[in-house]
């Protein structure tokens, strides 16, 4: 893989300063981003997607073994890649492929029945794959859907379900499955450039609503430095509150004392970090009194 790969880039990865390091870093990086399955999740605690994921793999040490969707073979190639020692991926709740060794493969579809039109799951996903206007019905395209979950949280309504996609007759080739990371790949640049021009449109201003979105803001006006830790507890925060409206759903329908007490924890989780983000957040500045002359 040649370091090209990681010439004009979005934006949002000009902090990652790839451009300032060796042809041998920037040939690993480009190697390890191309062998990552490109669903842009955050799952492996990077929620700006695969590439930073990959730059800190190879510059920072970070395990090889976090991308959920990827699997055993992923984090096997990356070791095979960089002469690590290979490790077990971090676990998946969804079975694993006997075809790929991956994690089976889902979808988001939206229950339209359901469907508000609020627009908030539009922003969230990665690849452009939902559409809809507001206080319409909104459309998840299947064939561009990479099942990252992102779309959940938002959803003010859980009218969003995850569906397995049916175990293919042929597992896909080693060239299909490049092609179609590369599409998605580039499907998330167009995605991030866009969000990066709209921002810059003071005529179109809209509120940012994604932690992928608050980066892109960052590095568009160069004002704020969203942490590592801050990406991570959003992540953690989001998946909380999809389980903690699965869990409710459910018991909605039936008393179950188990699911009432994960119901709790999860709950509990959830305020803990909300607690630990409030300092986090910026004060408002007094202003200074007029000093009498």
């Amino acid at each position: 893989m040649t370091p090209e790969r990681l010439d004009n880039l979005p934006i949002l990865f000009k902090r990652l300063a790839l451009d300032t390091l060796s042809d041998a870093k920037r040939q690993l990086i480009a190697a390890v981003d191309a062998s990552l399955p490109q669903t842009q999740c955050g799952l492996c605690d990077h929620a700006d997607g695969c590439l930073p994921y990959a730059a800190a793999i190879v510059l920072h040490q970070e395990p090889h073994n976090k991308c959920v969707p990827g699997g055993q073979p992923v984090s096997d190639t990356i070791a095979a890649l960089l002469q690590r020692p290979t490790l077990p991926a971090r676990s998946s709740p969804w079975p694993i492929s006997n075809q790929t060794q991956r994690p089976t493969a889902v979808r988001a579809v939206i229950r339209e029945d359901d469907c508000i039109g609020c627009t908030k799951c539009i922003p969230a996903c990665p690849v452009d794959a939902i559409i809809g206007t507001g206080k319409h019905m909104h459309t998840i395209f299947t064939d561009l859907c990479t099942g990252c979950e992102l779309c959940l949280a938002p959803c003010p309504v859980d009218c969003i379900d995850l569906v397995v996609i049916p175990t293919p007759l042929s597992v896909q080739s080693l060239e299909q499955r490049t092609q179609e990371q590369a599409h998605l790949r580039q499907r998330y640049h167009t995605h991030l450039n866009r969000v990066a021009t709209q921002m810059l449109d003071t005529s179109n201003a809209k509120p940012v609503t994604s932690m992928v979105e608050t980066k892109l803001g960052n590095a568009v006006h160069q004002s704020l430095d969203i942490s590592e830790v801050q990406a991570k507890r959003t992540i953690e925060a989001a998946k909380l509150r999809t389980s903690i409206k699965k869990l409710e759903k459910q018991l909605s329908v039936r008393v179950n004392p188990k699911k009432q007490a994960e119901l709790m924890a999860f709950q509990q989780q959830l305020d803990a970090l909300q607690q630990a983000e409030s300092p986090l957040i910026e004060q408002p500045i007094e202003q200074p009194q007029n000093e009498s002359l």
